[in-house]
């Protein structure tokens, strides 16, 4: 048995968040920066589900951040963005889902190997893990998750 917590142990990261506002998504934006300065992960993949009438340009650019809405969704279902699918392919250790999950994207990530799901302030029959945080500056729920999850043994 690792004696290892759980954060860790995390190489590869999934973020799942959703948009409220432009201001919210800055913070956002800037949290998710610190936090991978603080942990150098081996890939991270970031989506941030929008509204369908939301023009994703006016959006904060990241490297690492795919802006998803429900037009990204062929008629069929079918995700249009090939690079985004390409990513939803790789492996990663642990989601972290910020918002409702009822977005088209779950589908994608069910199929997609995750070794483990938290939802956070959410509850669903696929996570795996459930935090409840009364913060609700992104920096905030970024540094309780990753406390959390250090005193957490797996």
């Amino acid at each position: 048995m690792s004696t290892r917590s759980i954060w860790e142990q995390i190489q590869q990261i999934a973020i799942v968040w959703t948009y409220q506002d432009e201001q919210q998504m800055r913070a956002f934006v800037k949290a998710i920066d610190q936090l991978l300065q603080r942990k150098k992960f081996k890939h991270a993949l970031i989506v941030v589900n929008v509204p369908k009438d939301l023009d994703k340009k006016t959006l904060p650019p990241h490297f690492l951040i795919y802006y998803n809405s429900p037009s990204d969704f062929s008629l069929f279902g079918k995700l249009k963005d090939v690079q985004l699918e390409a990513e939803l392919q790789k492996k990663y250790d642990l989601l972290l889902w910020f918002g409702t999950p009822d977005s088209k994207i779950k589908g994608y990530l069910q199929k997609s190997k995750i070794k483990q799901w938290l939802g956070i302030n959410e509850v669903d029959p696929l996570f795996d893990m459930l935090l409840n945080t009364q913060q609700t500056e992104p920096a905030a729920q970024l540094e309780f998750i990753q406390h959390t999850l250090q005193r957490i043994q797996s």
